[in-house]
């Protein structure tokens, strides 16, 4: 898609033999000691991170552990097709550790966002943006949008508890956990719909990170589709400075009472006093959209068109649209199983049903049976490769040092005792080092400290360091090739003076 560039973090869910957290680092242990992947990262990168927490893989996305969680952040794409194969190859890459250990029918993964006892875990995304999050007519004008695009990005909850004679179904799994409309905050402080992050994605370029946090992970590959292809849309018309001229009344409420109402209308209260059908508001985006981008590219031309038939589909008959939009499909199949059931919608294995439709397991999982009989169909071809990676992007210089890490055998010269005695206590403050806590940001901290020597390679997004040798890649939307071809051909001397 032209000028966009976009990536996705997946919390992954478990069920199975094992706590959560114990499944979550058997797995993640499993991946980086075959190697068959990529390599574990021994710095920790975030403040709650213990060293060796996670690491990079070949096709330049990273896997780690978070609260528990299995997470997965994708490399960073330009097409819609390389974003739908990257979170595929983190299924395919989950699957392949379960089964390396014999573990089938004892360990599953799930591709969604609530346990059903009240939980949720996170689903982001991420864009390339030319202006800060932070503005006004940013944050505002995302609003809307994100409010109501849950009608056709939503990936359908089952509700065990509902007591107002409505269906016990929402749109949205993550609608149900929002607490504020705009929050810098991703859980503590409330969680937003629009997230005020605002972090440079490369400097270099003036790139700023949108991060969106109040999406449903999706098991159709045009729900997927659509959902970032729209999102990143939007972007860019708002950083052109277009605006929608609307403002909703309580967006919080809104979002829910839409989750709610699977069965429509679905209307918004406007700020100024009007009301609003929901779907209308989507097309307010959608023609500003096809008027100013339409014929640009093959991705942009076919968001614009699925986009303009889910609103279609959805404003008459939402069945039509089985296969694509993952809450229609889930509440057919629901729906099905209640018809059958002496108990209906009070049986209470429809939330079995629920969570097999976001198995990752082929075997078990509903979606997956729906994709073998033609019912939802796929926009990427033939077996999933995990190994692929994003044409057009730093990415595929990322991989190529890591294979290259891998080659050099790196992670063998990791003394962990040393690591966790002496790496610690490390953060900057005004300009200065200070050992506080167990923390490196990135390699520009590592080697302001000197601290090569303990943690003999750090991978970064914006670069790679290597006993002090760097290779930098600060344009996210540059390949790199020859200069991480050179890079990976010197690493050897570099790690073995």
């Amino acid at each position: 898609m032209k000028d966009a560039l976009f990536g996705t973090e997946i919390e992954y869910g478990s069920a199975g033999e094992f706590p959560p957290a114990r499944a979550a680092t058997l797995v993640k242990n499993v991946i980086f000691a075959e190697r068959r992947f990529g390599i574990i990262d021994p710095a920790p990168r975030e403040w709650d991170e213990t060293p060796g927490n996670g690491g990079f893989l070949f096709n330049g996305a990273r896997l780690y552990l978070d609260s528990g969680h299995i997470e997965y952040a994708t490399a960073e794409c330009r097409t819609l097709d390389d974003i739908v194969e990257q979170e595929n190859a983190a299924d395919a890459i989950l699957l392949d550790a379960v089964e390396s250990q014999e573990l089938n029918r004892r360990l599953f993964f799930i591709k969604n966002n609530t346990d059903y006892l009240g939980n949720t875990f996170g689903y982001h995304e991420n864009y390339a943006v030319r202006r800060s999050p932070l503005s006004l007519d940013m944050a505002t004008g995302l609003m809307p949008f994100l409010t109501t695009r849950q009608l056709y990005a939503g990936a359908g909850m089952t509700i065990t508890d509902r007591d107002d004679g409505g269906l016990p179904f929402h749109i949205s799994q993550r609608a149900a956990f929002v607490t504020i409309d705009m929050s810098q905050r991703v859980r503590f402080g409330g969680r937003p719909i629009v997230n005020l992050r605002d972090e440079p994605l490369t400097e270099e370029a003036g790139l700023r990170r949108l991060h969106v946090i109040v999406g449903d992970a999706n098991r159709s590959e045009f729900a997927t589709a659509l959902k970032i292809g729209s999102t990143a849309l939007v972007a860019q018309l708002l950083e052109s400075g277009w605006s929608p001229d609307l403002a909703l009344h309580a967006p919080v409420q809104t979002l829910k009472e839409i989750s709610s109402n699977p069965a429509g209308p679905w209307s918004v209260d406007l700020a100024d006093g009007r009301s609003m059908a929901a779907l209308d508001v989507q097309r307010i985006y959608h023609h500003a959209a096809d008027r100013a981008f339409r014929g640009r590219d093959s991705d942009t031309d076919w968001t614009l068109d699925a986009w303009s038939e889910c609103l279609d589909g959805l404003d008459g008959d939402p069945t039509v649209l089985v296969g694509k939009v993952d809450w229609v499909t889930k509440l057919e199949q629901l729906r099905r199983f209640a018809d059958d059931s002496p108990d209906g919608w009070g049986d209470p294995d429809l939330v079995k049903v629920d969570l097999a439709y976001h198995h990752i397991d082929p075997t078990v999982s509903l979606f997956a049976e729906l994709q073998r009989r033609g019912v939802a169909p796929r926009r990427t071809q033939g077996d999933v490769n995990p190994l692929a990676v994003p044409a057009g992007t730093r990415a595929r210089a990322r991989g190529r040092i890591v294979r290259a890490l891998v080659e050099a055998q790196a992670d063998t010269l990791i003394d962990w005792k040393d690591v966790h005695r002496n790496l610690g206590a490390l953060t900057n403050w005004n300009d200065q080092l200070f050992l506080v806590y167990q923390y490196i940001e990135d390699w520009h901290e590592l080697d302001a400290y000197g601290g090569w020597d303990v943690i003999p390679y750090l991978i970064d997004w914006t670069g790679i360091g290597v006993r002090g040798k760097l290779c930098e890649l600060p344009n996210p939307f540059e390949s790199y090739t020859a200069v991480a071809e050179e890079f990976a051909d010197k690493l050897g001397g570099y790690l073995r003076p």
